[in-house]
């Protein structure tokens, strides 16, 4: 199965196969951080990692193959099914590459920039930005990674036709050809995060013009193939490791589906939200103050926010409210507010009129605490990101707040 995810102001495709749910990032990745694993290399310009569960998964694979291999060709050496068990393992992980090279692929040709293609074993991820602004685009996105899929069972069909089904090669061009079929039938199930959802995600969104509501039905569409798995599971009475799989797999869906409804909810909030409306005022001080004396000077003042300037007036730093909190309040005279703050570096400067998801997009790609907002290049005042946070989502600022 392949995963396809969305990040606002970036899109992810990933998942068994491949599960995808709206906007997330990282430089290549979110945030900047890289995904851990080693590099496979690069294919124009995308790195390709694979985690170390990826080479788990295909022991794993392996393993659970060369039984029925054993079946199929009783008169195989121990060695010769170890081959073909460790052919068919590397040759899913490859059908994983190629579904997720699928999706990297079509969207460096429709102009977005491809950060990463990450192998997980079991699921796939690939990620880009920014998201797709219109229905089609998110459709042929989408639809490639299965329809990669498609071609190599195909292919894998075609060549049994010119090797016999009971020898080696064709034992493996069976089940590889089976893998892909699997593939591309499960992924293009209607609900997210998989790319069966992104297309009822694409579809309604473009009968209705309005993508939030697309998004709602492709994450109630996971619900249903959730609960679609776990009703197949329990009519076909298995046990051991494939009811356990088919069980997860349906509780990895939930779980992606009910994300996807979340990141709804919180979109539905952007619209008339900008970095100029939530600017805390800030005081302006030099940085050998004493913390204790800005803080005295601030409340005087009602500004809830402190930036450090230098001799020309210009900021230089911000003062960082969670290093604030943390210091005892008798060792905050002794402390002067240039070691409390942080260098405005780049990315930490925001433009007043940046809003919705572009407004977090920038703060996803550069992730602070508090960031410097500017209107025509004059500072109008600070924007703390537990502030962003309590409009999007109020729960989760006061986690915010109760874990400082």
């Amino acid at each position: 199965m392949t995963d396809q995810r969305s990040h606002v102001g970036s899109d992810a495709h990933g998942g068994p196969g491949d599960a995808g749910q709206p906007p997330g990032q990282r430089p290549g990745h979110p945030g900047g951080e890289r995904p851990a694993g080693m590099t496979l290399g690069r294919i124009r310009g995308v790195p390709i990692f694979v985690s170390p569960f990826a080479l788990v998964f295909a022991v794993l694979v392996a393993y659970l193959m060369s039984g029925s291999i054993h079946d199929r060709l009783p008169a195989a050496s121990d060695s010769q099914v170890l081959v073909l068990s460790a052919a068919i393992s590397v040759g899913f992980l490859a059908s994983l590459l190629a579904h997720e090279l699928g999706h990297a692929l079509v969207a460096l040709r429709l102009g977005h920039t491809v950060r990463s293609v990450t192998l997980h074993g079991f699921a796939g991820f690939t990620e880009y930005e920014p998201e797709p602004r219109g229905a089609g685009r998110m459709f042929l996105i989408t639809f490639s990674g299965p329809a990669a899929n498609g071609i190599l069972a195909g292919a894998c069909y075609l060549g049994l036709l010119a090797v016999s089904g009971d020898s080696h090669l064709g034992v493996v061009l069976r089940d590889l050809g089976l893998v892909n079929l699997t593939l591309f039938v499960f992924n293009l199930a209607p609900g997210l995060p998989l790319d069966g959802g992104r297309i009822v995600m694409a579809a309604v969104w473009a009968a209705t013009g309005d993508q939030l509501r697309g998004l709602r039905a492709g994450a109630y569409g996971g619900f249903v193939v959730a609960a679609g798995l776990v009703v197949w599971g329990s009519m076909l009475g298995g046990r051991g490791i494939g009811l356990f799989y088919t069980y997860a797999l349906a509780g990895f869906l939930a779980f992606a589906a009910y994300q996807s409804l979340r990141a709804a909810q919180l979109r539905g909030r952007l619209p008339g939200l900008s970095a100029g409306r939530l600017v805390r005022r800030t005081l302006p001080v030099e940085g050998a103050v004493p913390l204790a004396e800005a803080l005295r000077r601030a409340q005087e003042v009602g500004a809830t926010a402190v930036a450090v300037i230098g001799r020309d007036g210009a900021p230089l730093k911000i003062m960082n409210g969670s290093a604030v909190d943390a210091l005892p309040e008798h060792r905050r005279p002794w402390m002067s507010v240039d070691e409390v703050s942080r260098e405005i570096g780049p990315g930490m400067v925001l433009d007043a009129d940046l809003e919705g998801e572009h407004l977090l997009a920038a703060v996803q790609r550069v992730p602070a605490s508090e960031y410097l907002v500017t209107q025509a290049g004059r500072p109008v005042g600070v924007l703390a990101m537990v502030d962003l946070v309590a409009r999007l989502d109020p729960s989760a600022a006061a986690r915010m707040v109760a874990h400082r």
